[in-house]
């Protein structure tokens, strides 16, 4: 489990997306501590091979930030994520992008999760891309400006990240017909509210929580259509990865025991709609 030196939970409540940056270079130590992290860390929960790159990516006089059509403003440096397409990429992708993203944050540095609004073509270029590899998401990486541009003022109304749903209505006990509410959940109750903050794509939270004996039981609730906007990259399965490093790393922070596990059979849980099962957490004693 990859460690920070305050707790995982104060960095998930801190973490904001920041699209407007002071035009100034991160300095070479920020810019060390942040490769020496993503090249130290554990392997993901499915074993993929995920490497970063931390690329300059603006001309001192330029004010928009290239590749990301517009959107980021004063960014210098961008952090590129990079994998080979395998089984469970994507929320191995997801979980270890996450991991960076969030000690950046404990750096006093701003982030941005995108994993649509950049040019795949111009960042490949900059990190001279193997034909076989896939860029999923990348993030501007800096000083954040004292005030949001307009632009990102917008966005971050248009994504309604600070209108998440409730807990009763991502996490629940035995089957889909309980809901869970805080009280309820017991030792887990930070770290599945460490979920219900996650980051996602448009805000959509696809993630399900089921606890059960067994473990705690993570399934996708897909948003129709949304896959085909993307078809190389599967974007909600990144978002488990992301919520499944919440999850772990808030629970080892907790004292939480446990490990990923995900079995060839899903758990005989009650459904109300078509879920994806994807992977279970079962506690050690």
């Amino acid at each position: 489990m990859t460690f920070y030196t305050e707790p995982v939970t104060d960095l998930i409540r801190r973490r904001k997306s920041w699209r407007s940056y002071r035009r100034e270079y991160i300095t070479d130590d920020l810019k060390g501590q942040i490769q020496d992290f993503s090249a130290s860390m554990d392997a993901p929960p499915f074993g993929s091979t995920v490497r970063f790159r931390l690329v300059d990516s603006s001309a001192p006089e330029k004010t928009r930030t290239p590749g990301t059509y517009g959107v980021i403003r004063g960014a210098r440096h961008t952090l590129v994520g990079i994998v080979r397409p395998s089984p469970s990429v994507w929320e191995d992708f997801g979980y270890s992008f996450e991991s960076v993203i969030l000690f950046c944050t404990g750096l006093g540095l701003g982030t941005c999760w995108m994993g649509g609004t950049f040019s795949r073509d111009y960042y490949g270029r900059a990190v001279d891309l193997a034909p076989d590899e896939i860029i999923p998401a990348v993030s501007p990486v800096g000083y954040i400006a004292g005030k949001r541009s307009i632009l990102d003022s917008l966005l971050v109304m248009g994504a309604g990240s600070r209108n998440r749903k409730p807990f009763t209505e991502l996490f629940f006990r035995g089957d889909f017909s309980t809901s869970l509410d805080p009280a309820g959940a017991g030792a887990y109750g930070e770290a599945l509210e460490m979920v219900r903050l996650a980051p996602s794509a448009s805000n959509r939270q696809p993630w399900r929580v089921v606890i059960t004996e067994e473990g705690v039981h993570f399934f996708l609730s897909r948003t129709p259509g949304y896959r085909k906007l993307f078809s190389r990259v599967d974007l909600q399965c990144i978002d488990m990865g992301i919520a499944m490093f919440h999850f772990a790393s808030a629970a080892s922070c907790l004292g939480i025991s446990g490990g990923w596990r995900k079995w060839e059979q899903p758990p005989v849980i009650r459904m109300p709609e078509p879920l994806e099962y994807r992977v279970s957490w079962v506690p050690q004693s």
